[in-house]
């Protein structure tokens, strides 16, 4: 095993890989944070369609087919879900770096996996679940 995270006590946590120890804590700060993303990327959509002289109503295109008029919301939803992926990821790695001082990818090039894609989605998760407070051992979930 490349890493291991331990659950020392509530909220207190420590990263281990090669000869290095990186000590923890649950962040509701950034938790807080990744529940707004859906409110912030909405804005940051909007504030970005209008310095381009666009709404949100430009991407809804309107159909009349045989009388009848349809609208396609699937660019604006499209690109709202990109916008918010995005917000999530920046406020993920955000939190990421004030756990452990660096971000996931340099935490995955320094534990030496960032070639191995499920053991990099495994250390994102588990560190998820270590901001939220919800890690628990692999050997006592």
């Amino acid at each position: 095993m490349k890493f291991e995270i331990i659950k020392n006590a509530t909220d207190d946590y420590t990263l281990k890989y090669k000869d290095k120890e990186i000590k923890m804590h649950s962040n509701v700060e950034i938790m807080t944070e990744m529940q707004e993303t859906g409110q912030n990327s909405k804005m940051n959509m909007i504030m970005d369609l209008a310095k381009k002289g666009m709404t949100v109503g430009d991407l809804i295109i309107e159909k009349v087919v045989d009388g009848k008029k349809y609208q396609d919301h699937s660019s604006k939803d499209e690109m709202a879900k990109m916008y918010e992926e995005k917000e999530k990821s920046r406020v993920f790695n955000e939190g990421v770096k004030k756990m452990t001082g660096k971000t996931l990818v340099e935490l995955c090039i320094d534990i030496e996996i960032e070639n191995d894609v499920e053991q990099c989605e495994k250390l994102s998760r588990e560190l998820g679940e270590v901001m939220a407070g919800r890690f628990q051992n692999e050997g006592h979930k």
